[in-house]
């Protein structure tokens, strides 16, 4: 079963940022999210500003199966990457008019 989990990837170093640049911003965001999908794991957002670490939303089975699809397109190297999983995700465009009790307890 898959869970949300959010992502804090903090690269390991200058040249690691450079590259992830390098092979990521001439992409478009539809590219991006096509190659970070697969059977057990899925990036659903991104956020991004200057600092040298960013943060992703993930739909995946596990921890393993986020570092598994950024280890296949080369990313997993040139970062380290703290998954947590969530317990509760709410979003303004799927609203139930449940309470956050009745969600938690939902779930």
């Amino acid at each position: 079963m898959k869970e949300h989990y959010m992502c804090t990837h903090t690269f390991l170093s200058e040249e690691g940022q450079k590259a992830f640049e390098d092979a990521s911003l001439n992409m478009t965001d539809r590219e991006i999210f096509t190659m970070m999908k697969n059977e057990k794991a899925e990036m659903l957002g991104h956020w991004r500003g200057d600092a040298d670490f960013f943060f992703c939303h993930w739909y995946a089975e596990d921890e393993d199966a986020i570092i598994d699809t950024l280890d296949k397109v080369g990313f997993n190297s040139l970062m380290n990457t703290l998954p947590n999983k969530m317990s509760l995700f709410v979003s303004s465009d799927k609203l139930t008019d449940m309470t956050m009790a009745e969600l938690v307890n939902s779930e």
